[in-house]
């Protein structure tokens, strides 16, 4: 029987293109696919006589580049290097301020997004290295894909199912293949987030600390919703240029715009105390509707005295966008409210994510 094997190491590196396939982080994939090649290549097109008209001769390759889709089950931690769900968070928001609670010892990273992600105080010269490790026959190699960007996360929670985060990213090139990496270690299943741990929070939030570098946040007065599907997508506008540099594939990544958009999908009769799926619709209608929300999954793990590893998305003002109540005889009539996020003068930031966890520094 033919093996049919695949799994992902992820590692930070301390200069762009140099690979890191030694202080690695295991995470499951929901999907295997592998990244995806893109060549520029260009057939040779000098006239040369009365040759030229028999056909080309010969392909040059001009340049290469990747880019990747990684669906994964969220886990606080990843394994080996636990810290490696966080650098994901990291190398896409530009910061993160991490800190330990003195009182139950949790340790918590802070990312929101940086003006100037690649500041020497940022990111610097790092990049991901994305280290799958395939069978090639009945031989297990390590593709080590270089380089590695992320310019974009997708949350999506579904009742019944574990939170999947997708990554989008894009780098430089694949390595020479080298020997597996082998003996993958995966985080605890008591570490992963899923619909049964999500608090959906809308309304006055407490937020512990000086803006944007929140150590808390705390829900007293605010209102709980309960969607049927939760889905909240933030992006970057990160591109790799190539230019003249003596290489052949892209070696400068200039920023875009953060843009966030939020999806909730929840019943359309329903009167919640202090949000109603009805209200927000005729409140868009009427010409104007803006909100909050804040996600928060408790994995119930102790990852201090007296806290436990989670996941908190604070979206500080979302704007209302368009979305029509879905009726049909075979269901109860749903509404999926769509929101765009706006940066908040208040907290600092159009969208900020907090790690809580046991690792130190991320």
């Amino acid at each position: 029987m033919a093996n049919n094997k695949i799994y992902i190491a992820i590692g930070e590196e301390a200069a762009r293109g140099t690979k890191e396939s030694t202080t690695v982080g295991f995470v499951p994939v929901l999907s295997p696919s592998i990244p995806k090649f893109e060549f520029d290549e260009k057939k040779r097109s000098e006239f040369r006589g009365e040759e030229s008209v028999k056909g080309a001769s010969s392909y040059e390759r001009m340049g290469q580049r990747w880019s990747s889709s990684l669906d994964m089950p969220f886990y606080t931690e990843s394994g080996s290097t636990k810290g490696m769900v966080g650098k994901i968070l990291r190398h896409f928001f530009g910061k993160v301020t991490s800190g330990q609670n003195g009182a139950t010892g949790q340790y918590y990273h802070m990312a929101y997004p940086e003006a100037d992600p690649f500041s020497d105080a940022n990111l610097g010269t790092k990049a991901l290295t994305l280290n799958f490790n395939i069978n090639e026959g009945a031989a297990m190699k390590n593709w080590p894909f270089v380089g590695g960007r992320v310019k974009a996360l997708s949350f999506v929670q579904e009742a019944g199912s574990p939170l999947k985060l997708t990554a989008e990213l894009f780098g430089q090139k694949r390595d020479t293949p080298s020997a597996e990496v082998g003996t993958p270690v995966f985080a605890d299943e008591a570490l992963r987030c899923d619909y049964n741990n999500l608090t959906v929070y809308t309304g006055a939030i407490t937020r512990t600390g000086a803006a944007p570098d929140f150590t808390g946040f705390s829900f007293g007065s605010a209102t709980i919703i309960k969607p049927d599907k939760i889905t909240v997508k933030i992006e970057n506008g990160m591109k790799d240029v190539l230019r003249i540099a003596g290489v052949d594939y892209p070696d400068k990544t200039r920023m875009g715009q953060f843009k966030v958009t939020a999806e909730l999908t929840i019943d359309w009769e329903d009167p919640a105390s202090g949000f109603s799926s009805i209200s927000e619709f005729n409140d868009w209608a009427a010409g104007g509707s803006s909100t909050n929300l804040f996600l928060k999954w408790d994995t119930g793990t102790q990852a201090g005295a007296g806290d436990s590893h989670g996941l908190f998305i604070d979206l500080p003002a979302l704007r209302r966008l368009g979305g029509s109540p879905d009726y049909g005889t075979d269901k109860d009539p749903m509404i999926t409210l769509k929101y765009e996020g706006l940066l908040s003068i208040d907290t600092g930031y159009i969208a900020g994510v907090m790690l809580k966890n046991t690792v130190a520094v991320i």
